[in-house]
């Protein structure tokens, strides 16, 4: 489940005790996330509001459950989609919609100097994929 992996990724990047070790885990990540094609790269696809630039896909499985795809011209934010996708990729709409904030802030992740910064693409990474979701959700009912 969503809370589950949650959970999960909290506890790992908790153990990670120096900055420096969270950034280095989202750079290995970041490694595993496969890219968009340009052609994915549109306008459209953007989340807005990052320092970086994110493109996210969405669509909604017949089975109600969410399939997403992303990719970011930062390696540190690519850790980010990387760990979102983990996260939600192929969870049910109300899993996708109950994920706040404040779980991703307790991750910790990034340089100190960095934070605001940091817990913004997590921000609007995370609400971007929720807004998809609702509109999916939406012209599904």
């Amino acid at each position: 489940s969503v809370s589950d992996k949650l959970k999960c990724l909290d506890s790992e990047f908790k153990s990670l005790v120096h900055p420096i070790d969270r950034v280095k885990r989202l750079l290995h990540y970041a490694a595993s996330l496969p890219p968009l094609d340009d052609s994915s790269r549109t306008l459209d696809s953007r989340v807005m509001g990052c320092t970086a630039q994110v493109w996210l896909e969405a669509k909604m499985e017949t089975n109600g459950s969410m399939r997403f795809r992303m990719d970011s011209d930062s390696e540190i934010t690519k850790g980010f989609c990387c760990c979102l996708l983990w996260l939600l990729d192929g969870a049910e709409t109300d899993e996708v919609l109950s994920v706040t904030t404040e779980d991703l802030v307790e991750l910790n992740i990034g340089l100190p100097s960095r934070a605001n910064s940091r817990v913004n693409t997590w921000h609007n990474v995370l609400f971007s994929m929720q807004r998809r979701t609702r509109a999916l959700a939406e012209e599904e009912k």
